[in-house]
């Protein structure tokens, strides 16, 4: 009787030892998987702290570029009002002096009312960049030819011997606000030419593929120190003595309003435009 009173009491500890270690591998098991649920939320809040940080940078470069575009804007105002009646007066001078008085005129004065003219011409198209960037209005939307648009451009530049601008062969249509994308080709086509010290060429190319216009225009001259390529778009870098630094982040400004993107490269310079069609 003693024997079977030990035999139950063993077997008793042994079956309460079962349930503590069935216990004790429930709650382990709960806990890993706790611990699993904890790893998974960690990384979800991980994710989310690196988009809030994302967020947050790009709220600062927004600030940043309102505070530009308002300091930029006071310039805008000023400059228009000081210059632009001013050079209009002296342009219209000008065309009258050569167009009464041109057969009179030696080819020293000739020379000089020429210089005028370019001068102010230079100083209006710096105000148009001003103005143009601090303008960001609505996009226009219609379907156009981009060999249109780059014969219109070119013809408001003006020609030059000595740099040969070469057009696409083939034909694409792009929906966009043709205006501002004027202004774009007309400044990259306007740097290229600049950047071209004696003779040279402009190659501008369009492919269309995949959803995707791409746009390259492409110079011989001797293209971009590298340090400077990081800084190109920022708004009021310029190298030029007589810049604005607003060109180019106009047209990367612009570019990106048509939800499309603005890169360039060395070896040879070429700006490349892409724009997404509609599918």
């Amino acid at each position: 009787m003693l024997e079977e009173n030990k035999f139950s009491g063993s077997a008793d500890a042994i079956k309460k030892l079962e349930d503590e270690l069935k216990g004790n591998y429930h709650a382990l098991n709960e806990l890993r998987q706790l611990n699993l649920l904890i790893e998974y939320y960690d990384e979800k809040l991980a994710d989310k702290t690196i988009q809030l940080e994302k967020s947050n940078k790009e709220l600062q470069k927004q600030t940043q570029r309102a505070e530009h575009l308002a300091k930029i804007g006071e310039l805008a105002s000023s400059l228009t009002h000081n210059l632009r009646n001013p050079l209009g007066v002296i342009s219209s001078t000008v065309k009258i002096i050569e167009a009464t008085s041109k057969d009179t005129l030696d080819e020293k004065t000739l020379s000089r009312l020429s210089q005028i003219t370019d001068s102010t011409t230079n100083m209006s198209h710096q105000i148009e960049e001003v103005l143009n960037f601090v303008r960001e209005k609505p996009l226009d939307m219609e379907t156009i030819s981009l060999s249109e648009l780059f014969k219109s451009s070119i013809n408001n530049i003006g020609t030059t011997e000595r740099v040969t601008i070469h057009l696409p062969d083939n034909e694409i249509l792009l929906e966009c606000d043709p205006p501002k994308l004027e202004v774009i080709f007309m400044n990259l086509i306007t740097n290229s030419i600049q950047a071209i010290e004696n003779t040279g060429d402009i190659h501008i190319r369009t492919t269309e593929d995949s959803g995707t216009v791409t746009i390259e225009i492409e110079d011989s001259g001797p293209g971009i120190p590298s340090e400077l390529l990081p800084k190109i778009f920022d708004s009021l870098f310029t190298t030029k003595a007589a810049g604005t630094g607003l060109g180019l982040a106009y047209c990367k400004s612009t570019v990106e309003q048509h939800n499309g993107t603005l890169t360039v490269k060395n070896n040879p310079t070429t700006f490349t435009i892409k724009f997404p069609t509609k599918s």
